[in-house]
């Protein structure tokens, strides 16, 4: 890590998984450990760019925009917690070039499991969804994997991820 740049914690996981609840959960340790640290996700993002395309080329043209935000605000220093569907090697590989702390999170949870669960209203009737629509690319070697298969709180879920990522940074 180089320490004159901030972190991107980068999370990563199907719609649902509980990526954005645990962002919340764990930016207050992160900033305590780490420095500033502002919460961002590729839905925020899109909101303010206008950018509603969903499809795997679409996605991945957004990587390009959206990575220079992350750099920018890294290379002041400040840690970001970013929160993002992805689940694309191309996309992911756009930020990681970029982007020099990038540190790789991925909950990994059972797109039929949300589906049931009734976690998120994307997955009706809607087209280009991720991993339904379009085959999911799992990341090869995220810095740490956290399983959420709903039967945990996500206070727990979050407090394990931190001691992990305080244990892969220290």
């Amino acid at each position: 890590m180089n320490k004159k740049k901030g972190i991107v914690f980068w999370i990563e996981g199907f719609s649902g998984s509980g990526k954005t609840s645990i962002s919340k959960c764990i930016q207050k340790d992160l900033s305590n450990f780490f420095g500033p640290t502002i919460i961002l996700s590729g839905d925020v993002l899109r909101k303010l760019f206008n950018k509603h395309g969903y499809t795997k080329k679409d996605r991945i043209k957004n990587s390009y925009k959206f990575s220079e935000i992350l750099k920018n605000l890294t290379d002041q220093k400040l840690n970001v917690i970013y929160s993002v569907v992805c689940l694309n090697h191309l996309a992911r590989n756009i930020y990681k070039k970029k982007i020099t702390n990038f540190f790789q999170i991925y909950i990994k949870s059972d797109i039929k499991k949300i589906i049931r669960l009734k976690k998120k209203a994307t997955y009706k009737n809607k087209k280009n969804i991720l991993g339904i629509h379009i085959k999911p690319e799992f990341p090869n070697k995220p810095h740490v994997i956290i399983e959420n298969n709903f039967n945990r709180s996500i206070k727990k879920i979050s407090k394990e991820l931190t001691i992990k990522i305080k244990k892969n940074l220290h």
